[in-house]
């Protein structure tokens, strides 16, 4: 519930900035329990939503999500959305804070993998709380009026204004937990995606590589422990331990399954990875720290070899 008795009065409004796969997942899981309404820069994605509806596929169900899709941010006219979520990539962030900057959000939300930080969003939106989350929800899309939710992982959100933004998701069925620093969920999660994320592009497999190769899972649990180091360097609490997830991942929950991480779903579709913004920032912090890091390396230069 948003504070101030405002949800006493009517829904919270949600304006959903970028409709990928996490966006339009949020938009569903939302949905319920606000008036939510998605922008997206890519025409082609906006054009096939603008019928109103895309199907939502996760565990539990199947499900026609209805939808208010704007071909324009014009079209909301400065508006005051409770909760702004800029769901792109971290690449495309700035410009989407750009575009976004005439609003006056209460709560502005990033929940990008990677490291920035959040002082120079405060300039576009003076007068919101704003706050950084992370995930393990893993999730798909195919085409652009479907979507698959495979993993209903965690939300992770630190900063001013988690503890409210948590407590909404968390009524919408999402387990999210807050922070008061965003540090600690971000540099979790972005050993988890330093590591992760690249493996189905190097291997060409799923992620039941990791049991089904003991090089690659000697190469994760090396990389990862360099994570860790750089963390620990630096003075960061992590909010999770990585390994724990990955072993989750290894054991099963993800294992299997025809999904294989966003740089391999960019790859597909032709789009820019995160590559270096995710494995490359975590390098590039441990060599200001003076900390090598050879198994990252080799899962970066891997990744770079096969198309990443």
């Amino acid at each position: 519930m948003m504070p101030d008795n405002h949800a006493a009065r009517k829904q919270p409004t949600v304006l959903i900035i970028g409709a990928g796969a996490l966006g339009r997942s949020l938009a569903a899981l939302l949905g319920d329990h606000a008036k939510v309404t998605v922008y997206d820069r890519n025409t082609a994605v906006t054009r096939a939503m603008r019928k109103g509806w895309f199907i939502f596929k996760d565990k539990k169900r199947e499900r026609k999500v209805k939808i208010r899709v704007i071909a324009s941010l014009a079209e909301l006219n400065m508006a005051k959305p409770d909760i702004l979520i800029l769901a792109t990539k971290i690449m495309d962030l700035r410009q989407a804070v750009e575009q976004a900057a005439g609003f006056r959000p209460r709560y502005v939300l990033f929940p990008q993998n990677g490291i920035f930080e959040l002082a120079w969003a405060k300039k576009y939106f003076k007068t919101a709380r704003i706050c950084r989350g992370v995930t393990s929800m893993a999730c798909q899309t195919r085409g652009y009026n479907e979507v698959t939710l495979f993993y209903r992982g965690d939300f992770y959100i630190g900063g001013d204004g988690a503890d409210v933004i948590a407590g909404f998701f968390r009524q919408c069925g999402i387990k999210a937990k807050a922070f008061a620093d965003p540090a600690g969920p971000v540099w979790a999660k972005l050993i988890f995606s330093a590591v992760m994320n690249p493996l189905p592009v190097l291997t060409g497999k799923g992620y039941d590589v990791l049991k089904l190769d003991k090089e690659i899972w000697a190469l994760v649990k090396k990389a990862v422990e360099e994570g860790r180091l750089v963390a620990r360097s630096l003075g960061i609490r992590l909010a999770f331990d990585p390994m724990k997830l990955i072993l989750r991942v290894r054991h099963g929950d993800l294992a299997g399954i025809s999904h294989k991480g966003s740089i391999a779903q960019d790859i597909s579709a032709g789009r820019a990875t995160e590559l270096n913004l995710i494995t490359g920032a975590l390098i590039r912090e441990a060599r200001k720290v003076g900390i090598k890091t050879p198994a990252l390396d080799s899962i970066r230069a891997k990744a770079r070899a096969a198309g990443a």
